[in-house]
């Protein structure tokens, strides 16, 4: 398995995929694209640029652009969902409740 930053793309109306490897998105663009769309000059590229990682001979940042362009083509293209909301420590979030108290004189 080779691993690449997370493509998102809709497999379906309802259904979102983090492709977040080589072997599936190429096994992605084989069998799941979309009818319309496969064979576009965009979605060969995107293939040989696949094979190329497969074999050796390529990277995955090339492969990964690749696949971005041609899931935008297709309109399958999903921005990747936001992350949800890190909680800071006390002290960070509330240094007032933390800090040195004061003594009143």
């Amino acid at each position: 398995m080779i691993p690449m930053q997370p493509v998102h793309v809709w497999e379906s109306a309802s259904t979102l995929r983090a492709l977040s490897d080589v072997e599936s998105a190429a096994r992605f663009l084989l069998e799941r694209w979309p009818a319309s769309y496969a064979g576009t000059k965009l979605h060969r590229a995107a293939r040989a640029s696949a094979l190329n990682v497969l074999t050796g001979k390529g990277s995955t940042a090339v492969f990964r652009a690749a696949m971005v362009t041609a899931a935008k083509e297709a309109d399958i293209y999903a921005d990747p969902p936001a992350e949800p909301e890190k909680l800071l420590p006390g002290h960070i979030a509330e240094p007032w409740r933390y800090g040195k108290k004061r003594r009143r004189r």
